[in-house]
């Protein structure tokens, strides 16, 4: 019952974190000068390192060994034994799923440019062109100005602003914002499936890390279109509600306490860990450490991220 309770308010506290990093932004209408900019993005790098550090140990020290004794206790259940490292192939199979699903949408995007812009979901860190996840300014790039120049640099990749996402139907928007953030669900989901206390406060600590910092990316995104409140609102809340989802699905699939509902269980924590295996990878790492200032701080604060979430498991929550 405990464990119940704790999941709820992690359902709870991540769509407030990113509901809260959204509109924050868009009610603040943040004008920034060159070097506050410049500070803001520094900053928001290192918190990026930081949470990279921590989304690896939340795969290999957190959601790895939870499904190897979760797919110890389904051999059991069916009375087969196998040395066969069943865990690292469904955390491999997630990786590839979530890599096939981010360059399937990234391929319609382009035969498609009214599709939407995925740098509208970025959060910023990269100075790199990218479709990916960590590339938003935080001042609008002026004509002739530094700013401008030190910005455009591979970036605007498609043609749907953050206005006209806003103002897409329920479901266009719905539909949209699932398939840019299909991880999401899949990081929810280890979330709602995980079973023991320790894992589960490690596993929110790296969750809430990595989609704040997406959400107050988005959030800046979003003020810099000068986007209505109430536009503002529907955007944030459909986005927020992505994580929250995979968590009342994974508690769904928990409360069913069957020879299925185990084998569900495992082979989604299995793809989940994958999922962040391509998050840390792909998407922070990448993003970062291609980037030349700085290097060695992130390096740095990518090993205290790490360092800090081992030593909470430790913790017995």
């Amino acid at each position: 019952m405990e464990l119940v309770v704790a999941k709820v308010l992690c359902l709870l506290g991540v769509f407030a974190l990113m509901l809260a990093g959204i509109l924050v932004p868009v009610r603040l209408m943040i004008q920034v000068d060159y070097e506050k900019a410049e500070r803001y993005r520094k900053a928001l790098a290192l918190c990026n390192s930081f949470g990279g550090g921590v989304f690896l140990a939340t795969c290999f020290n957190a959601l790895l060994p939870a499904v190897r004794d979760k797919v110890d206790e389904v051999l059991h259940l069916v009375t087969i034994t196998t040395d066969y490292p069943l865990a690292e192939t469904m955390m491999m199979l997630g990786f590839f799923l979530t890599v096939f699903v981010e360059q399937a949408v990234l391929t319609f995007k382009k035969e498609k440019p009214s599709f939407i812009d995925l740098e509208t979901f970025n959060a910023g860190g990269s100075e790199a062109g990218s479709d990916s996840e960590y590339d938003t300014p935080f001042i609008s790039p002026t004509r002739g100005s530094p700013v401008g120049r030190h910005h455009h640099h591979g970036h605007h990749h498609g043609h749907l602003s953050p206005t006209e996402l806003a103002r897409a139907g329920p479901l266009r928007l719905a539909s949209l914002v699932l398939a840019l953030s299909a991880h999401s669900v899949f990081e929810g989901l280890a979330l709602g499936l995980q079973e023991d206390g320790a894992k589960l406060g490690s596993l929110f600590l790296g969750v809430g890390i990595h989609e704040t910092l997406a959400a107050v990316a988005l959030g800046v995104s979003v003020a810099k279109a000068a986007l209505p409140m109430r536009d503002a609102i529907k955007l944030g809340v459909t986005v927020s509600l992505m994580i929250p989802i995979g968590i009342g699905l994974g508690m769904c699939i928990n409360s069913a306490q069957n020879l299925a509902g185990s084998i569900a269980s495992v082979v989604l924590q299995g793809l989940a860990a994958g999922t962040f295996l391509f998050v840390t990878f792909f998407e922070i790492l990448s993003r970062e450490l291609e980037d030349k200032h700085d290097r060695l701080l992130k390096v740095l604060f990518l090993i205290l991220g790490y360092g800090v979430l081992a030593g909470l498991m430790l913790i017995k929550w």
